[in-house]
């Protein structure tokens, strides 16, 4: 679909037909490509588990995890989501910066594969609604996509309803995808503008000036934040008898990356980062968490014969439940990284250590942030670590948004409850 000033409602008409094919077809764009040449997935499967292993790490590491970690950041009163989010986009920004000056192919083709993204979506209607939905989701559940993988290795409670949750809610979108792309996504304005990068909106022949400057600015952010809210200020009261000795003396040869049971999120998010570079060279594509959820709701379709197959679902769940290297490298990707947080949560004797929200919040929260991940065509990770760095503007609109759900639930619940949304000492 082209990317035009606003979207022209549906009527009605002779055409009506052909319509409907294009609809199914701009559907179609959202779902991953066909499947890249021979030995692809044992490279793939070993890729992403392999970033996967370092993905638990660092989100288990930084506590970024932790709900009340989550939730005192939209508040303003924890500063370690930030410092992860910099830290990744940073890293993630300056290796896509390398990769566009160097002209890799690897790297066009996946800002190729990310265009329908944008094309096939308002800017009102996808980034900005799904995004404050993910935000809303997040606060509740005190969670996201990528994260909660994490907290349930690490054993944090109701960590598997948010999970649950996130799965029917993929499910729901995908059962009604067709219609939300007719009556929700393709009305209200596209854009904001005609082209799907900030470069190509500003003429740049290339990214790479824009990623550097913007890899500097988030790292010279990581520092800024690191040195106003030193990092061992926020790690978890539960780990006060530990973190200052001498195996945490980060910065000195006796700190212990291992041992020590957490680390300075700007590091963790740092280690996030650089997995983009084996996501775009070996798997073909960036970072991302909520697509596992839509191929974990259709994948019981697989086994079913291709007439009751169709019967039972529709052509947008058909092509997530259709093995696809492209998509399906996020399974083994979140699978090992809950075996990761799992395994440096016993090393340090803490599994189950994080406070999870109650049962109700984390399947309800899981519900929505899936569900606006997918209306908005990205989740904290598709979007944030990933869009961001790639110079999405789409992704630049629904990030704010996401904040802003989080930020607007956080402070009414926190005041309506008398400070029942966020314990400081939690």
């Amino acid at each position: 679909m082209a990317a035009t000033t606003e979207a022209t409602p549906l009527v009605a008409t002779s055409q009506e037909a052909d319509e409907e094919a294009a609809e199914v077809s701009n559907n179609n764009k959202m779902a991953p490509k066909p499947p890249p040449p021979q030995h692809a997935w044992t490279t793939v499967v070993l890729a992403s588990s392999i970033m996967g292993a370092l993905f638990g790490l660092a989100f288990y590491k930084s506590h970024v995890y932790e709900p009340q970690v989550i939730r005192g950041q939209f508040l303003f009163q924890r500063f370690v989501m930030l410092k992860v989010f910099f830290g990744a986009m940073g890293i993630g920004a300056l290796i896509f910066s390398t990769m566009s000056y160097m002209k890799v192919k690897a790297m066009a083709d996946v800002r190729e594969l990310w265009k329908p993204t944008s094309l096939t979506r308002g800017w009102v209607t996808g980034p900005v609604i799904g995004g404050v939905l993910l935000g809303v989701g997040m606060a509740v559940s005190g969670a996201c996509p990528g994260m909660v993988w994490t907290a349930l290795g690490a054993g944090t409670a109701n960590s598997a309803w948010t999970i649950v949750g996130g799965l029917l809610g993929a499910l729901v979108y995908g059962i009604f995808a067709d219609g939300i792309q007719r009556n929700v996504l393709n009305r209200g304005p596209l854009g904001p503008c005609e082209k799907v990068y900030a470069d190509e909106a500003l003429g740049k022949p290339s990214p790479a000036s824009l990623t550097l400057a913007l890899g500097l600015v988030c790292l010279g952010g990581c520092a800024a934040l690191e040195t106003l809210v030193p990092w061992k200020s926020e790690v978890p009261a539960r780990f006060d008898d530990v973190i200052d000795g001498a195996a945490c003396s980060f910065g000195t040869s006796d700190f212990s990356f291992w041992e020590c049971p957490a680390w300075p999120p700007s590091i963790a998010g740092m280690l996030l980062g650089s997995l983009q570079l084996p996501g775009v060279l070996l798997i073909g594509n960036v970072l991302g968490s909520a697509t596992a959820f839509q191929i974990g709701s259709c994948i019981w379709l697989l086994p079913l014969p291709s007439d009751l197959r169709s019967k039972l679902s529709t052509g947008y769940m058909n092509a997530f439940a259709t093995p696809n290297p492209l998509a399906w490298w996020q399974l083994p990707y979140v699978g090992v990284a809950t075996l990761a947080a799992s395994i440096c949560a016993k090393t340090v004797n803490d599994v189950g250590g994080a406070s999870g929200v109650d049962a109700a919040a984390a399947f309800v929260g899981g519900f929505i942030l899936i569900f606006g991940s997918r209306l908005g065509g990205g989740c904290t990770s598709g979007h944030g670590l990933s869009g961001c760095a790639l110079l999405m503007i789409q992704s630049w609109i629904a990030v704010p948004a996401m904040f802003a759900g989080g930020i607007a639930l956080g402070v009414a619940w926190q005041v309506a409850s008398n400070g029942g949304f966020f314990t400081l000492d939690a």
